[in-house]
């Protein structure tokens, strides 16, 4: 594995941590026999604890570094026969680019950098019931101050994914039909529209690589696996719109696209049912961008919306009946 490369934030920000230290051990920035701290090289890096303590324990775990008998962790396999040299972390020349943003002073992460990952749990919780967001469980988790996690929660709040209860507590769900309703209304008028906005600057050859995808799938019955109809799902609702210059509008239609996560959900607890209708939706869809006919595809579009929504609706039901899989400290099921 590179130490070059950052991890993906669903690990945890402790894992860029982790991979920033482990490459400044492998290229000797930080000298075999260095005693490491916590505190001390959360100060150098301008981090929470958090994180730190975890990406050592990590490092530890891996043989890379010691566990001192008295306090904290040695650089090395083995403890040196003499006493352990505590460095001046400041003084040490490390390599911090993947912490860094251009400053000498390595930056916290920002909301940006774990509000995608917190939006996701949240969209995956809310079809299973009522749950509680812990604001120090998400200072925890991803090691982050308390303004950072306030920030995120806030962007949250103005999707419209999570509210205050009277008891100033943030809360998550549920998912009823009237929200699905709500979304919807919204999203039949948006997204149309960036279709017809992005439709000018699509390539002609990834349109009739869905076309071909979609004839493909229809061949097959109107059948597919999970991560075929995902595919084909992204590539229309989220690829081809991507092309709009609206930024903001495209911002507000992911937002709304909560559809989505009950079909992925519903695939994942009840498995593959038969997508032939929503194959030939699709394929209205992207032959009337082949003809370049914008105003055809968003008609097109806005009718397999209109089906799609009552068929997430039903299915919406369904799920509830089951029990969200939820490991994370910061969800907390209320009821």
């Amino acid at each position: 594995m590179s130490t070059r490369e950052t991890p993906a934030l669903g690990k945890g920000y402790y894992e860029l941590v982790r991979t920033v230290l482990a490459e400044n051990i492998r290229t000797g920035r930080i000298p075999p026999g260095t005693r490491l701290y916590t505190a001390a090289v959360a100060d150098r890096l301008g981090l929470s604890p958090s994180p730190v303590r975890r990406a050592l324990d990590g490092l530890a775990a891996e043989g890379i570094l010691a566990v001192h008998p008295q306090q904290g962790y040695v650089v090395g396999i083995a403890l040196p026969e003499a006493s352990p040299g505590r460095e001046n972390l400041h003084r040490l020349d490390l390599d911090l680019s993947l912490l860094e943003t251009g400053r000498s002073t390595p930056l916290a992460p920002r909301w940006e950098t774990i509000l995608e990952e917190v939006e996701g749990a949240v969209l995956r919780t809310i079809p299973f019931g009522t749950f509680q967001i812990s604001e120090a469980g998400l200072c925890e988790h991803f090691g982050v101050s308390r303004t950072i996690s306030r920030e995120v929660l806030a962007r949250l709040n103005g999707q419209g994914l999570i509210e205050k209860s009277r008891s100033s507590h943030w809360i998550v769900g549920p998912l009823s039909a009237r929200t699905l309703d709500e979304m919807h209304e919204m999203r039949r008028l948006l997204e149309p529209q960036a279709l017809c906005g992005a439709a000018p600057r699509l390539e002609p050859g990834v349109l009739t690589a869905m076309a071909q995808e979609l004839e493909r799938l229809c061949a097959g019955g109107g059948r597919g696996d999970s991560t075929e109809i995902d595919a084909i799902e992204t590539a229309l609702h989220r690829d081809l719109i991507a092309a709009c210059r609206n930024r903001r509008m495209i911002t507000t239609i992911h937002g709304l696209q909560v559809a989505h996560v009950v079909d992925a959900l519903f695939r994942a607890h009840i498995g593959v049912h038969d997508v032939g209708a929503i194959i030939d939706e699709h394929r209205m869809v992207v032959l009337h961008l082949l003809g370049r006919d914008a105003e055809g595809a968003a008609q097109a579009l806005r009718r397999h919306l209109d089906l799609d929504h009552q068929r997430v609706r039903a299915r919406l039901k369904v799920l509830s009946i089951f029990d969200a899989p939820n490991d994370l400290p910061y969800l907390i099921r209320i009821h």
